[in-house]
């Protein structure tokens, strides 16, 4: 089975945020950032393009939107989130996360209120924002269009991951009936619709993979996080792809060091691999780190701790081969911070580049 029909070309595409980070990113929940300028473009009108003036807004630093997710490509960073839950946000930063600006917002679906994206990947080729009601597609990150107000899941299913490479777009759900899907798409204006078994992810008879909560690419390696459930035993599993989705095997990552059985997430960058796992040390929540070079064979690399405790929620993968990874979450009170590393997840320290308040 292919997704697309294109053979795969190898190139690394990175799906995440890069550093330094001037923009924090709602890890699981909502909060309050700040940044220059945010996007606004609420009711748009069909074919037209909008942003919010810097005039607009008050002050040198203001209250931003709530960011869900964060991807970079080359200098290129889009964060995609939402204001009051309804206003689609779209920043975009073209020197590598270090200045930012509103993205331009069209429609060709109605108005963009009530619309958001809550997810996004991109890189040469284009760029696509998916949310619950909202198909979204530029060419450059910067100019953004809603084609869809439906969105790509139907009722009872929620998107939870979204990855590009050279083939084209992966996208990660669950169903409400309990079962794990995938959506490919060449272009990100046409998909298919897969469940986990029809997709090949189920490789032992009896098992029922019934949630698919992460994705990532790097190279020519497609990596998707998910559950499964066996004679009423719950897993976390890790599947990874070298040849356009075809064929998929279950890797091993490691439970050591206090480490839960889910995972926060995983990301690829320049050949190199991490995962992370939640964990706890001392009554302590914590993040322990796994690294990889081919994607197959895993070991614990670290442990992120801190005084204040750490939750990981997200992990992602600086862009431009750098060896960068960021893990975002939140400490016991509530407060978004981020931990990175560029030494391909051996090391990591707190991010300095994060503006937050507490989450209202």
């Amino acid at each position: 089975m292919t997704w697309t029909g294109m053979r795969r070309r190898p190139r690394r595409l990175v799906v995440g945020v890069v550093v330094p980070l001037v923009l924090a990113v709602a890890a699981g929940g909502t909060a309050a950032f700040l940044m220059r300028a945010h996007a606004s473009g609420a009711n748009a009108a069909p074919n037209t393009a909008s942003r919010m003036s810097k005039d607009s807004v008050s002050g040198s630093l203001v209250s931003a939107p709530a960011f869900s997710k964060v991807a970079a490509s080359g200098d290129t960073v889009v964060a995609v989130g939402s204001q009051d839950s309804a206003i689609p946000s779209f920043s975009v930063s073209t020197d590598g996360g270090r200045t930012w600006t509103p993205a331009f917002m069209g429609s060709q679906a109605g108005p963009v209120t009530g619309h958001p994206a809550t997810t996004v990947a991109g890189g040469p080729g284009g760029w696509v924002g998916l949310g619950p009601h909202a198909i979204w597609v530029s060419a450059d990150g910067m100019n953004w269009m809603l084609v869809s107000a439906r969105g790509l899941a139907g009722p009872g299913e929620t998107i939870t991951g979204l990855a590009k490479d050279s083939w084209g777009y992966l996208a990660t759900g669950t169903a409400q009936s309990g079962t794990g899907l995938v959506w490919t798409s060449p272009n990100g204006l046409n998909w298919h619709r897969f469940t986990a078994a029809r997709f090949g992810l189920v490789s032992v008879p009896g098992e029922q993979v019934f949630a698919m909560t992460d994705a990532a690419s790097d190279w020519n390696v497609t990596l998707i996080v998910g559950f499964a459930n066996k004679g009423g035993k719950t897993c976390a599993y890790v599947w990874r792809s070298l040849d356009n989705g075809a064929a998929w095997r279950t890797v091993v990552v490691p439970q050591t060091n206090g480490a839960g059985w889910t995972f926060a997430g995983l990301a690829g960058d320049a050949g190199h691999f991490i995962a992370v796992r939640p964990g706890a040390t001392g009554g302590l929540a914590d993040a322990v780190v796994y690294t990889s070079e081919d994607a197959v064979n895993w070991h614990f690399a670290t442990t992120i701790a801190d005084s204040a405790g750490f939750t990981p929620r997200q992990v992602t993968a600086g862009s431009g081969g750098t060896g960068r990874f960021v893990v975002t979450g939140r400490d016991r009170q509530g407060h978004v911070v981020a931990y990175t590393s560029t030494d391909n997840g051996a090391t990591w320290a707190q991010s300095e580049g994060f503006g937050v308040v507490p989450s209202a």
